[in-house]
């Protein structure tokens, strides 16, 4: 669905010097990573992942690279709660994960695509897919297929997620960071289960959610006022775990979505046309339709490559990093952008201060980089280089005009001495 776009793309990157090979076939480039299945033949690409650019993850690896830190997401764990990761992908997992859904192959690609998005190794060409690719990532596989093609396949539910996170709650203090990418409807278990992760620190990511095309499984009900768009729509409190306190909530950017949903549970929004990450055999792919699971992908990863930076801070900092330096306006947030796009580099390389709005610590970007758009800082006043000469012709003027005055007082006493 990105033939037409592709090339303004490539030339948008090569105009800025970032690498982009063109000579591999244009078939093997614009594979969709949603049209592989397992057993399909391994696809390569070449083409450079145009989301990891925008946010400035490139430069964040960059800057790790050269100041001899740990490679992005060192020393954390991600766990993926979705449709299962594929062992083929060549991912870096850790042991420990699950399926509570019982066995069998993993058929839709969803978690395998999120799970590139979030540690996607580099390619040979030294283009990078990952946000952190130096994380270990556990598979928790909580449905079979976002929108189940048969009675054997299940399709997200409450129950299931709650019982995956409930797995991963049981493996603390394994895990640092859980990305979510799906929704469902309020359940109490869900609301309660995330409340202990976040209690316990671990950073939990999830879609702020998309309108669902399928309102026939579970929590359809509840969900299918968001098929269409309303006047005055508000999926915040409609969507979990999204809404739950302490999630971080991520969405698309408004303009690659089709009918963005307007939420007050937003925080934060990625954006994913042009991202490449893996497929369910493996290799690299393009990925095609935008939603908002690959923006909780991306965000997830942020965060992972952030804890990995910054291991003495809590999990409190580590999201005031993430929403302070977002291209928005962290204390008026936007029901379609939350906070803003995220912003890597400046989310690394922040220095931390204090704000009102009701974030335990906010963190202003340091002076090599540019402002949050949107952010209120106070004018800083420029050095007067006459400052000095100014002080001292004032008190010239004063001495003088003192010479002035005393000389009309003792006017009158030399006239009568004479």
């Amino acid at each position: 669905m990105r033939l037409t776009a592709r090339p303004l793309v490539v030339a948008a990157l090569l105009a800025t010097g970032w690498p982009v090979a063109t000579a591999a076939p244009a078939a093997a480039e614009d594979v969709d990573c949603l049209a592989v299945a397992e057993g399909d033949p391994r696809p390569s690409t070449d083409l450079a992942s145009a989301p990891l650019v925008g946010m400035g993850v490139d430069l964040a690896q960059d800057r790790l690279r050269r100041s001899g830190a740990r490679p992005a997401g060192a020393g954390v764990t991600v766990a993926v709660l979705s449709s299962g990761i594929s062992r083929d992908a060549g991912l870096p997992m850790a042991a420990g994960g699950t399926s509570v859904v019982g066995p069998g192959p993993v058929v839709d690609p969803t978690g395998t695509v999120v799970a590139g998005l979030v540690a996607g190794p580099e390619r040979a060409a030294g283009l990078p897919v990952g946000v952190a690719p130096g994380v270990e990532l556990v598979d928790v596989r909580v449905h079979d297929r976002v929108a189940p093609t048969s009675q054997d396949e299940a399709g997200p539910t409450a129950e299931a997620l709650a019982e995956g996170l409930a797995h991963v709650r049981d493996r603390l203090p394994e895990v640092d960071v859980v990305v979510v990418p799906l929704q469902v409807g309020h359940d109490a278990r869900v609301r309660q289960v995330v409340t202990d992760l976040v209690g316990a620190g671990v950073l939990v990511v999830a879609q702020a959610g998309d309108r669902p095309a399928d309102t026939s499984a579970e929590d359809g009900d509840r969900l299918s006022v968001l098929s269409e768009q309303l006047p005055g729509e508000d999926a915040g409190p409609l969507v979990a775990p999204a809404s739950v306190e302490g999630v971080v909530a991520a969405g698309p950017v408004p303009e690659e979505a089709q009918a963005p949903l307007r939420s007050t549970a937003l925080d934060v929004v990625a954006p994913s046309a042009g991202a490449v990450s893996t497929s369910l055999a493996g290799g690299t792919c393009v990925v095609g339709e935008v939603r908002s699971a690959w923006s909780a992908a991306y965000v997830a990863g942020l965060l992972a490559l952030l804890r990995s930076a910054h291991p003495d801070e809590s999990s409190a900092e580590l999201v005031a990093r993430l929403v302070g330096t977002a291209d928005g306006r962290p204390d008026v947030r936007s029901p379609l952008t939350g906070a803003g796009q995220v912003r890597a580099l400046a989310a690394l390389t922040a220095t931390p201060g204090e704000v009102a709005d009701g974030l335990e610590a906010v963190f202003a970007t340091d002076t090599a980089l540019p402002p949050a758009a949107g952010a209120a800082t106070a004018p800083v006043a420029a050095g007067d280089p006459l400052a000095a000469a100014r002080e001292q012709a004032v008190w010239w003027g004063l001495l003088g005009g003192g010479v002035l005055l005393l000389a009309l007082l003792l006017r009158p006493l030399v006239r009568r001495a004479g």
